[in-house]
């Protein structure tokens, strides 16, 4: 079938065309009929619609051979033996070795191949014309494609390298080898979170984006063009079909037969390249539609299931798309025997619950797929670009242009942009509105002490001026057309009360205490500590050794901060002397002093695990009952307290020897009422609803629900997402903990993705040497390591352990604990030299000479023995050797299998 002219290739369109509109039963008698004596036009046109059934790849899973689509596909099929011999024969294509085939489309073959001659040594890939598709047709097209490649240089888009003819005369281009795997394969086998896929989506526009700024029109963006390779970097491909917007750029005419203006891969056509109109800008934006749908939702938003070329196109052209939100929820049976399309099976591919994946495709994602997805080419995104901002729009939580533009939707838009902001602003203006009212009281109750009235409304006043110009930092002129972060605006707050309240020391050391905790709540605690010193220290000067409201809140917000940077003992601390600064000015029944507790309590529980047996639970107790006391059965502040004892019953549940039920109860009892009453006062879209589901999920997973413990954890994810935002400190904490019910549940996959992802969070919004950082490389590290990857599991290890070491005074038995671990896995691997550092960090800080008091702190001793001996120690190893076997014979049952390796260990070390 070599170099057939366009006549007969008209005629063999159009036998092909009638032939596919029919059942397959109906073709062959057909075919033969139409073609009457002429055999070798029978022939072709019957191993075409042979070859149209084995099409499949080419079409992307498409249910028929479309002729427009597929023609010059089929023609290399079935084209001559001595055609197909020849091209296998081709070894090389100028300096390049041929490898391997890596594909082959309509016009030509795709080789890997390599650039060996004395200049350099590289891969690339080679396309190579077909013989037998060299028509001055085709060879026109293949040179655009080249003109095309030379054109665009970006990251995104496989770059052009190289041109020529084979010794053979057979045209040739070289293209930069990309090693990855379609995007959408990617997304799946990696398991990316919808966040993460867009991330990928927006790299895609930003390509096409740089192909229409040079006049170039794709025209075939389905995920086989579009590769990620390992690192994830995305490459644009397969310009065979593109053309230039402007045809005097291509140096000559191409020839606009119905064939060259209508190919196109069905699943992917829009309706202008199915009706064989003018393909635009508009036509790549329809596509990328397509595609966001697909790595969104796992579907397509057409299904072909006839064959008839009539029918398909009707669908194009007249079916409108489901909500990608509602297709989720949709079981499809998918071509080529990859497994059926379930919402289960989508939501495990991402990572999410399927309702939390509802809800993050319905709205604004709803909206701007089917924007793109619009029948009319100039109801769509014009361009790349508009659908690119639009996304990045989305992802910041600004208004997109797919929605209605209401001022109920961009002022939600704003809320949810700004909740902290937002809501400070309201605590703020809350706060001073009180102030007000008890200010005005106190002057009508007592006129003597106007005084002390005059100076708490020149306070008032100085506050209330911060915050307007606060906000007013946020309007066009100061923001230079940009809305401005939560973060940035703090920032401009901070900045401004340091700088201008110097005279007002009062009203600058509040609004220095206030935005360290919103600094905090950004999880920037060392920005809030940085507010906080100085705050504390105008507070101290002005009382002058004499207590005072403002100096409590001071030393309390201190506290706060010092907890949150790890410093454990000086929060106790803190806590401790404002309670004491409290009780003494206002009793003990008093709101203030119940914050203290719970606080109190809270530092202790993190620090000090072993304490909340019975120092924390009664802290927390003596809270609760004062909240009970001033604020009735039901209040936040209750629903708090009510938490905290939850979480301590169910670490009492978790140590008790026996698993005490009564415990679990307990615990499970004071989570039921806080979420119930969290429910009723202020919705479950609240940090102590959110942090009291997380809690109770960790309750239900000590007790084996893990199931119940999981959709905990998923509403947690999906509502601190919503609060704080997907990068947030506080949603990785809720992901990590979905990791470890999965890693129980045996979903392995998931758990490391969900620890993984924990990880980055935690790295990107805290910085890398925070603690949570350190606990996340240690989780990980210990799941990586029960995989049997030792090599990564040790390094990850130890920058868990490097993490620590920065942040002394945090769970100290933590880290006594990941000593360890490295002890015992460097030993296994031999490198007892290195493990021996380990053990001997293990027993830092304890001494043996005052007595061994548990068996792990003997066990401790007798592992630090043998690796001394191990290495050469045996005079050091002796001491902790026999200070283990002491610990062993004084115990009530003494271990005898114990005590018979530690003889054996001294017996070696004599």
């Amino acid at each position: 079938m070599k170099n057939i002219d366009p006549d007969r290739w008209a005629l063999i369109e159009k036998i092909l065309d009638e032939a596919l509109d029919m059942e397959i039963a109906e073709r062959d008698a057909f075919v033969r009929e139409a073609c009457g004596d002429d055999t070798d036009l029978r022939d072709n046109v019957l191993k075409m619609l042979e070859a149209s059934a084995e099409s499949d790849d080419f079409l992307e899973g498409s249910p028929r051979a479309d002729l427009e689509n597929a023609l010059a596909h089929m023609a290399s099929v079935v084209g001559d033996k001595e055609s197909d011999e020849d091209d296998e024969d081709l070894q090389r294509a100028g300096p390049y070795r041929l490898i391997r085939k890596l594909g082959r489309g309509g016009m030509g073959q795709v080789y890997l191949a390599v650039r060996d001659d004395e200049a350099f040594k590289r891969y690339v890939a080679v396309k190579v014309i077909r013989r037998g598709m060299d028509t001055e047709d085709i060879l026109k097209r293949f040179r655009v494609e080249r003109q095309i490649l030379a054109a665009l240089t970006h990251p995104g888009i496989a770059r052009l390298l190289d041109g020529g003819a084979t010794d053979e005369g057979v045209s040739y281009f070289v293209m930069e080898y990309v090693d990855g795997e379609s995007i959408t394969k990617y997304c799946d086998d990696n398991r990316l979170s919808l966040e993460a896929r867009l991330e990928l989506f927006c790299k895609v526009c930003a390509a096409v984006h740089f192909a229409h700024q040079n006049l170039i029109v794709h025209r075939d963006l389905k995920p086989a063009n579009i590769l990620v390779t390992t690192d994830g970097q995305v490459k644009l491909l397969d310009f065979g079909i593109a053309k230039f917007l402007n045809p005097d750029l291509a140096g000559y005419t191409l020839p606009m037969t119905r064939t060259e203006v209508r190919v196109m891969t069905p699943e992917y056509a829009s309706p202008e390249q199915v009706r064989g109109n003018s393909v635009t800008t508009a036509s790549d934006v329809y596509q990328l539609g397509i595609l966001l749908y697909e790595l969104l939702t796992g579907h397509r938003p057409f299904s072909f299931e006839t064959v008839k070329r009539g029918e398909i196109e009707k669908i194009i052209l007249e079916k409108a798309p489901e909500r990608p939100s509602t297709m989720i929820t949709v079981v499809e049976e998918v071509p080529k025997g990859k497994e059926k399309l379930t919402p289960e099976s989508v939501s495990l591919n991402r990572r999410t619950p399927l309702e939390r994946l509802r809800k993050q495709l319905s709205g604004d994602l709803d909206h701007i797929i089917l924007m793109a997805l619009r029948k009319e080419t100039d109801r769509r995104y014009q361009s790349a670009d508009q659908l690119l901002k639009d996304i990045q729009n989305y992802q910041t939580g600004r208004p997109v242009s797919a929605q209605p533009d209401t001022f109920t939707y961009r002022t939600n838009k704003f809320i949810r942009r700004n909740k902290i902001a937002v809501a400070g602003a309201l605590a703020m203006f809350a706060v001073l509105f009180v102030a007000t009212i008890v200010s005005i009281g106190f002057a009508v109750e007592a006129t003597e002490q106007r005084d002390l009235f005059e100076a708490e409304a020149q306070k008032l006043a100085g506050v209330v001026e911060f915050v307007i110009d606060l906000f007013e930092s946020a309007n066009p002129e100061q923001a230079q057309g940009r809305d401005l972060t939560v973060r940035e605006m703090v920032d401009v707050g901070a900045a401004s009360v340091v700088r201008d309240l110097q005279a007002q020391p009062e009203v600058q050391s509040e609004m220095m205490r206030v935005l360290s905790l919103v600094y905090a709540e950004l999880g920037e605690a060392d920005a809030g500590m940085n507010l906080i010193e100085p705050a504390l220290q105008i507070q101290i000067d002005l009382s002058d050794g004499a207590d005072s409201a403002s100096l409590a809140r001071a030393l309390y917000a201190m506290a706060v901060l010092k907890d949150d940077v790890g410093e454990t003992d000086e929060s106790i601390g803190l806590h401790r002397e404002a309670l004491a600064m409290r009780r003494r000015m206002f009793g003990e029944v008093n709101l203030d002093v119940a914050q203290s507790l719970n606080d109190l309590g809270v530092s202790m529980y993190s620090g000090y695990r072993n304490l909340k047996s019975d120092t924390i639970r009664t802290v927390w107790e003596q809270s609760l009952a004062i909240r009970l006391t001033l604020l009735g059965d039901s209040h936040r502040d209750v629903a708090e307290s009510l938490a905290n004892l939850g979480a301590v019953y169910g670490d009492l549940y978790y140590e008790s020897t026996f698993e005490n039920e009564k415990y679990f109860q307990e615990a499970e009892n004071f989570f039921r009422r806080a979420l119930e009453m969290m429910r009723g006062e202020r919705g479950e879209n609240h940090p102590i609803y959110v942090s009291s589901l997380h809690n109770y999920g960790t309750l239900l997973m000590d007790k084996g629900a893990l199931q119940e413990a999981a959709l905990r954890f998923e509403e947690a994810v999906e509502k601190k997402t919503y609060i704080y935002g997907p990068r947030h400190w506080k949603t990785a904490n809720s992901i990590n903990w979905e990791g470890r019910v999965r890693e129980q549940q045996g979903r392995m996959d998931e758990a490391e993705a969900l620890y993984r992802e924990s990880l980055d969070i935690h790295k990107e919004s805290l910085g890398p040497e925070n603690w949570f950082v350190g606990a996340d490389y240690h989780q990980l590290g210990n799941f990586i390591l029960n995989k049997g990857d030792t090599d990564e599991a040790v390094a990850l290890l130890l920058e868990a352990l490097r993490i620590f070491q920065g942040n002394p005074g945090r769970d100290a038995s933590r880290t006594r604990s990941l000593n360890r671990t490295l002890g015992r896995t460097l030993e296994g691997l031999g490198r007892v030299t290195e493990s021996e550092r380990y053990y001997l960090l293990v027993l830092d800080g304890i001494d043996p000479e005052t007595g061994i008091s548990s068996g792990s702190e003997a066990q401790d001793n007798l592992n630090v023995g043998r690796v001394l001996i191990a290495n050469g120690k045996s005079g050091a190893a002796r001491e902790y050797l026999l200070w283990a076997k002491e610990y062993y014979l004084s115990e009530q049952e003494p271990d005898a299998e114990a005590i018979e390796v530690i003889d054996a260990l001294l017996s070696r070390a004599n």
